[in-house]
């Protein structure tokens, strides 16, 4: 079981938010769902969001706008409780991408 202080948990966030960063949402959720699928600790629902955010926001950039709001609720949803700040991750401007999206 992977917990949040382990070289693993640093690595993925770090590489997620690159990716997310740079606007390769796609990228960004696959480098993060892999990590996500083994990881048993108390802020699961953390790193859904997170998956779920990038998610909607590369239904948004393909023109998707109805795959977008919908995995975008699920992911406020899942981060808001975060906010603002988790992680070392700013999630009032996620929240508000995603509000965009």
């Amino acid at each position: 079981m992977l917990q949040s202080h382990e070289p693993a948990h640093t690595a993925a966030l770090a590489a997620f938010m690159r990716a997310f960063d740079d606007g390769a949402f796609f990228e960004a959720h696959e480098i993060l769902e892999a990590f996500w699928v083994g990881y048993r600790g108390d802020d699961r629902d953390f790193y859904r969001g997170l998956i779920q955010a990038a998610v909607a926001l590369h239904h948004a950039s393909v023109g998707n706008a109805v795959g977008a709001r919908g995995v975008a609720t699920r992911a406020r949803k899942n981060l808001a409780p975060y906010a603002p700040r988790h992680e070392s991750i700013e999630l009032d401007s996620i929240l508000t991408e995603l509000g965009a999206a």
